[in-house]
């Protein structure tokens, strides 16, 4: 066991948290943190600007509306890791923590994470503390634990880095109007519009086809109608036979599953497949030495990241686990085996 105290902290806000979220959530930061060495970088991600005591950092390249969402975030991150940060803090869903994770990488330095709940999605595995945790003693003891991922390729360039799930169909979930719907990933990646659309499942052509390791896999189902890679926490499977082939991530070491469905799974909305009726699925598993490869995606076929869509610039899609990947901030007094134990300093 070691003892790990971050020294400089650096905050990322979501633009799209809302208001209230924002201020809610930066106001409990700001007592949590209070003389501490930490910082905000100028722009999108900088929250109300309210902490006059947080540093502001100027992004990578000086400006603080570059050129897009993301191409601003990893200027910040970068502006994060030149400052020396320890410590990335996310304030929003599970798509801004995925995008920063990815920036953080390509920044060069690693620091460990920590999620604060205040998105459309709160999955996890990065966001997994909510706002009434800065206001009670559960984050005066924190460890870390790895968390792994799965790193999406498209004709073998990297894309990005799925934590929760990366689903592969043309709408993502988001919120318009003050509630969660399905969202066109075209009109968003196109415009940068918010339109309501009905997931296709036309996302497989007559030539669709998974290769493990090279070798064409046979499949029952010839043209899914959603596919869905995601890295899997053994743990959550072990003596469960009814997941089927997933049981066996129990004995695997960074384990991971591509699963194909006769129907729209991730949707907005209450499903029928599987509750009403039956679904129908198959499933894969893989680890960190399998490369998996997919074939024959209509337009249809793009990629959605953690909640986040890609446009697919390519023809081949490819995905690998990779296994204690970064450092999530956990709270509580539990020792987690494999994590580092850490506390703020005074």
């Amino acid at each position: 066991m070691s003892v790990w105290n971050p020294g400089k902290i650096a905050v990322l806000f979501g633009p799209s948290s809302g208001k209230g979220a924002t201020v809610e959530s930066e106001e409990a930061l700001a007592s949590w943190l209070k003389g501490r060495d930490t910082a905000v970088c100028a722009g999108r991600f900088a929250g109300t600007g309210a902490q006059a005591l947080w540093a502001r950092l100027k992004p990578t390249g000086g400006v603080e509306r570059a050129q897009g969402y993301v191409e601003d975030l990893r200027s910040s991150v970068a502006a994060f890791a030149a400052w020396g940060a320890d410590l990335l803090v996310c304030v929003g869903g599970d798509g801004l923590s995925s995008y920063a994770a990815d920036a953080m990488v390509a920044s060069g330095r690693r620091m460990a994470m920590l999620g604060i709940a205040a998105g459309t999605i709160n999955v996890g595995p990065i966001v997994s503390i909510g706002i009434e945790a800065l206001r009670d003693e559960s984050l005066d003891f924190c460890s870390t634990e790895p968390v792994g991922a799965i790193e999406v390729l498209v004709d073998d360039r990297h894309l990005a880095y799925g934590f929760n799930d990366v689903v592969i169909g043309d709408t993502f979930l988001g919120t318009i109007d003050e509630r969660v719907a399905s969202l066109s990933a075209q009109a968003l990646l196109e415009r940068g519009e918010k339109v309501e659309a009905r997931p296709s499942a036309d996302i497989a052509s007559q030539d669709f086809g998974v290769w493990k390791n090279g070798k064409k896999l046979d499949s029952i189902l010839r043209q899914p109608a959603q596919i869905i890679a995601s890295a899997l926490k053994p743990r959550e499977f072990f003596a469960r036979a009814v997941a089927g082939p997933l049981c066996n991530a129990a004995y695997m070491r960074g384990s991971a599953a591509l699963a194909l469905f006769d129907s729209v799974i991730v949707a907005a909305g209450s499903p029928s497949q599987g509750i009403e009726n039956f679904s129908a699925s198959e499933q894969i598993l893989f680890g960190p030495e399998d490369a998996i490869a997919l074939r024959g995606l209509t337009d249809a076929g793009q990629l959605i990241v953690d909640g986040n869509p890609f446009a697919r610039m390519g023809e081949t899609v490819g995905f690998r686990s990779v296994p204690g990947f970064i450092d999530v901030v956990k709270s509580g007094h539990r020792w987690l085996g494999g994590s580092r134990e850490w506390t703020l300093p005074e």
